[in-house]
């Protein structure tokens, strides 16, 4: 299997042992979208965990359909957690409604933070990893 490949303008590639790198470039599709969670289930076969890890520097947001396919589709987010950094205001505002309107229509969204730079995302999907190992 590939450890990166590109989905329009987006760049996703795998790192032992579970995560997920997104790099978005503008704005995420709905096609794209599709794309990446097929190419994301092959890389989760046999892995108890995955993370996202999302270097938002470029990013603009979802279009309305992704935004509403995220929402109606819970399979399409099989994270147990994901990290931002470099992420506009406007996009964390974006992620905050996202994650908001879920909890509403009782889809709780995975556990989610916005950091300034990459190692601190690291850090917090480290610190996620291990609160899991040590869950009974």
């Amino acid at each position: 299997m590939e450890t990166q490949a590109r989905f329009g303008p987006h760049t996703m590639s795998f790192e032992e042992p579970d995560i997920v790198r997104l790099t978005p470039q503008g704005h995420i599709q709905l096609r794209e979208v599709w794309e990446m969670i097929r190419w994301v289930r092959e890389f989760q076969r046999g892995r108890e965990a995955l993370y996202l890890l999302v270097d938002a520097c470029q990013g603009t947001g979802f279009s309305a359909e992704s935004r509403r396919a995220l929402n109606e589709d819970r399979s399409l987010v099989p994270y147990n957690g994901v990290a931002f950094f470099g992420t506009s205001f406007t996009l964390r505002t974006i992620a905050n409604m996202m994650a908001r309107a879920n909890a509403l229509m009782g889809n709780p969204s995975p556990p989610t933070v916005f950091t300034a730079t990459e190692e601190e995302a690291r850090a917090w999907i480290g610190a996620q990893r291990a609160a899991r190992t040590r869950a009974p």
